[in-house]
């Protein structure tokens, strides 16, 4: 074989096996998402997959990053109804 066709495979076998490392992955579970040590990844994904109107039905990801929000926002207790109104003339 010449030179130039033995590199050529080569790259080509590179960029395959980048290819298909990159899409065989896991995607982050929603309790990865939940969990306090991963706020910042989490805000990072939902700002990524807000640019994306469907993303949360095609990427597997992105619904378990919204679930995750979703579910974190009952941690937060709501306000007493006088700081409430206080708050909110």
């Amino acid at each position: 074989m010449k030179k130039q066709t033995k590199v050529k495979l080569g790259l080509l076998s590179v960029v395959t096996a980048g290819v298909f490392s990159a899409c065989s992955s896991e995607p982050k579970s929603v309790q990865y998402y939940e969990d306090s040590k991963n706020t910042k990844e989490l805000e990072a994904k939902i700002k990524e997959c807000d640019k994306n109107a469907h993303s949360a039905q095609t990427d597997a990801e992105c619904s378990n990053a919204y679930k995750a929000s979703y579910s974190k926002s009952f941690e937060t207790p709501l306000p007493s109804a006088k700081e409430f109104f206080k708050n909110n003339k």
